[in-house]
């Protein structure tokens, strides 16, 4: 038996997720070169935390803007926190 979703387009399945079809290819074509710099970021971020364990993103940013300025990362401040909770290496805040 043929599943249903053989005869689905990607316009229609990226609709679906809320993405543009443009999204979606240049995702493909930015994976490799963004781990990389996801990877250089994290192993920053877990130097700067070893001397600093509560930082939260923000300061974290700010003290991150000359390594990305010196190996040309563009990365925003909502992108960082979106990639340190993706990684677990966000802050809790205390009660």
């Amino acid at each position: 038996m043929k599943n249903n979703f053989s005869h689905i387009g990607l316009a229609k399945l990226c609709g679906w997720f809320g993405i543009s079809r443009q999204a979606y290819y240049q995702k493909n074509w930015e994976g490799i070169s963004t781990t990389l710099e996801e990877d250089l970021v994290i192993q920053r971020v877990k130097e700067i935390r070893k001397n600093h364990r509560r930082m939260g993103t923000r300061k974290l940013y700010e003290m991150l803007q000359p390594f990305l300025l010196e190996h040309q990362i563009k990365m925003g401040r909502d992108a960082l926190f979106n990639m340190l909770s993706a990684n677990h290496l966000l802050v809790r805040k205390r009660k």
